[in-house]
């Protein structure tokens, strides 16, 4: 009882080493320890545990064939634009983006009780199942139906595999925190988000175009189909996760108790503002990363003058700094607050956005004759998204931390979900604007007021941290024991 004591008062006072446990034998000595490297807290200690590594492969092989599917579908949908001289090729296309992400919007807050309200291992595994139905309805679809017969089938089984997201994505998240003790969360976390960027390149970049050209679009969707079967039998082999209990008493008609899940999760996170910045950060990291991959073509073409099959030239170092953020970012975080390394990223992300905007043309005052090669543009433009891409995980993995740690275990996976809701509902901007934005105004000029938005967000927050810091410790001592650690205003003697 007395190690629980430590433990809790020392994640509340410092949110810096709120992933080291302290021991009971010595609680202030722990507190400023830092574990070393190879510890019980490593991304290889969380590999060791079985449970976890169980969840790990089922997230990496079933996100890795849900975006071959993504590649797959819009290069099927393209043919058919293309076979049938579509003027509006663009919105087509869009239309498949619109159909895959509107389900985490419509049946996100669902999702999220029926995470919280059954067995998420069961739910997980039904969901891998569905997938898979999915994708044998994408084979039933056939070339030779009439043009808006074959677009209108295709958005609508899209629509069905994309309400697969928001049900399988809180269920994981919300049992993470299950499998693996809190000191391990942030190794937990940057693996997940290590394996999502990963799926994105291997699926969507590298295996996906090469299963394409070597057996064809419906023999990869046979292969995917199969891939998610094998993943719903692996999330089968977990432990059964704990289901909240109801209150007894509690009104027994479905849609009001739906209604009730609902609020509750909603009032859980509007009392705890901590959370609801955790959710804010997030969802400002996803949606930055998305505006950039909607920009890339339009800069890859009209700015640095290559094709726009060569955007991995800007998306494949921007997935590398991913990469490279979520291995070291469980080491600053032992070192620093968690928010105030959130601060920084988001500032320096605002930065590097800004240089990577107005690279093309500092290159071109620098550069003797007025215009640096293309080689060299794409090198710096490369260099600059690697280094957004850190940026990027040094928001993600210690938000998505702080956001399981925050819920209770009864909640958890309605706040994922509520997370996920507002990101893809925010998601539709860049989807939908930026192209157009950039369309009128020139990718330079969006890409450089987001940046200075992102940035101004960023300075401010870290401002506003110091602020407060400072003001805390200048609080004049009123009562014995009050000092720093006293967050409410001052009482009269």
């Amino acid at each position: 009882m007395v190690s629980e004591s430590v433990e809790a008062a020392t994640t509340d006072a410092d949110p810096a080493v709120s992933t080291v446990a302290a021991p009971a034998a010595s609680p202030v000595r722990s507190r400023f320890r830092v574990p070393a490297p190879g510890r019980s807290d490593s991304i290889q200690a969380v590999l060791r545990n079985g449970p976890f590594l169980r969840l790990w492969l089922a997230q990496a092989i079933s996100q890795t064939a849900q975006n071959m599917i993504n590649f797959a579908l819009l290069l099927r949908v393209r043919n058919v634009v293309e076979i049938h001289r579509l003027e509006q090729a663009s919105t087509a296309i869009s239309l498949v983006i619109l159909a895959f992400s509107l389900p985490s919007v419509l049946f996100g807050p669902l999702a999220g009780v029926m995470a919280d309200r059954t067995n998420r291992r069961t739910l997980m595994a039904v969901v891998n199942a569905l997938r898979a139905v999915a994708v044998l309805c994408f084979l039933i679809i056939r070339p030779g139906w009439q043009v808006q017969t074959i677009l209108v089938a295709y958005y609508v089984v899209t629509f069905f595999f994309g309400i697969a997201g928001p049900f399988f994505a809180p269920a994981q998240g919300a049992t993470i925190p299950s499998l693996v003790p809190r000191s391990q969360l942030i190794s937990a976390n940057a693996l997940f988000n290590l394996t999502f960027t990963a799926a994105q390149l291997i699926g969507f970049a590298t295996v996906g175009p090469l299963l394409v050209k070597l057996i064809g679009v419906d023999l990869l969707f046979a292969s995917t189909v199969v891939v998610f079967l094998l993943c719903a039998g692996l999330v089968m082999t977990l432990p059964a996760t704990p289901v909240a209990a109801r209150a007894p008493g509690e009104d027994s008609h479905p849609m009001h108790r739906l209604w009730l899940d609902i609020k509750e999760g909603l009032v859980f996170i509007l009392q705890d503002p901590v959370l609801m910045r955790a959710i804010a950060h997030l969802t400002l990291a996803a949606t930055t990363f998305l505006m950039v991959a909607a920009l890339g073509p339009e800069f890859i073409t009209g700015i640095i003058g290559l094709p726009k099959e060569d955007i991995g030239y800007i998306v494949a170092p921007a997935g590398l700094g991913v990469f490279a953020g979520v291995l070291v970012v469980g080491r600053v975080v032992r070192r620093f607050p968690r928010e105030a390394v959130i601060d920084w990223a988001i500032a320096l992300a605002g930065l590097m956005l800004l240089l990577l905007a107005v690279s093309h043309d500092v290159l071109g005052v620098l550069w003797r004759g007025g215009r640096a090669p293309v080689g060299v543009e794409t090198a710096v433009a490369g260099g600059l998204a690697a280094l957004l891409g850190v940026c990027n995980a040094f928001i993600l993995v210690p938000a998505q931390t702080i956001l399981q740690e925050r819920s209770d275990e009864h909640i958890r996976a309605r706040v994922y979900a509520t997370f996920f809701t507002i990101s893809n509902t925010v998601s539709f901007v860049p989807i939908f604007f930026a192209a157009a934005s950039a369309d009128l105004f020139g990718v330079t000029q969006v890409l450089s007021v987001v940046a200075l938005l992102l940035g101004a967000v960023g300075v401010v927050s870290v401002w506003r941290r110091r602020s407060e810091e400072s003001a805390r410790w200048e609080r004049v001592r009123t009562r014995h024991r009050q000092g720093p650690e006293a967050f409410g205003p001052l009482q009269e003697e």
